[in-house]
């Protein structure tokens, strides 16, 4: 698709790269980015921001359409991950014995309807059974897909008693962001695991 240069956002861009760069040097055990698994948490809020300007300017117009918004987000994630989950399932078909295979299929289908991440929450990321899953990374793009599901159901809820009121919007954003953050600090010392796959809390347990 053609860039639109006026709207193609370069520091958002450049945030992408240093969180996936993160993320990499985290996996491979670099010294000194312990902390790189904190990629996804920027991919996250970077997706919580576009997402959440989208729709209230969608709102603000009046022309927004909660189905067009889903069709969008389908078509943006689904090709991608339904491919590599093909690939991965005729590939494993000959290498894998059927016990193991078995568990694959399982941690495929959660993979493609978005329900990985429940899936894993009771197993640590960290365990062998985990490092030997193809499809572990696969729970954060089901985290994105569930608030995908949710956030403009919320914001076309509360839009109806703001009005597109924006000191509004701003009070609503700042208490849902102290809520979570506090229930993500309870949620992270009590259960760890499901803090982490739910909403990315708790990755230094």
């Amino acid at each position: 698709m053609p860039i639109n240069t006026k709207e193609f956002r370069y520091d958002i861009n450049a945030l992408r790269a240093l969180a996936v760069l993160g993320v990499v040097l985290f996996h491979y055990k670099v010294p000194y980015f312990q902390g790189g698994f904190s990629g996804v948490d920027i991919f996250f809020v970077i997706s919580g921001y576009l997402m959440t300007r989208i729709i209230i300017r969608g709102l603000a117009k009046g022309n927004f359409s909660v189905i067009e918004f889903y069709s969008r987000r389908v078509k943006r994630i689904l090709p991608g991950l339904l491919f590599l989950i093909l690939c991965l399932t005729v590939i494993n078909f000959f290498l894998y014995l059927p016990v193991d295979y078995s568990d694959f299929v399982k941690n495929a289908a959660a993979s493609a309807v978005f329900y990985s991440n429940i899936l894993y929450y009771k197993s640590d990321y960290f365990d062998a059974s985990s490092e030997n899953n193809m499809l572990l990374h696969t729970w954060s793009l089901s985290v994105e897909w569930q608030f995908y599901l949710i956030l403009p159901l919320v914001l076309m809820l509360v839009n109806r008693f703001l009005k597109n009121d924006r000191r509004g919007y701003l009070a609503v954003f700042l208490i849902a962001a102290v809520l979570i953050f506090v229930g993500s600090l309870f949620a992270t010392d009590y259960r760890p695991n499901a803090s982490f796959y739910w909403c990315q809390r708790g990755a230094g347990k």
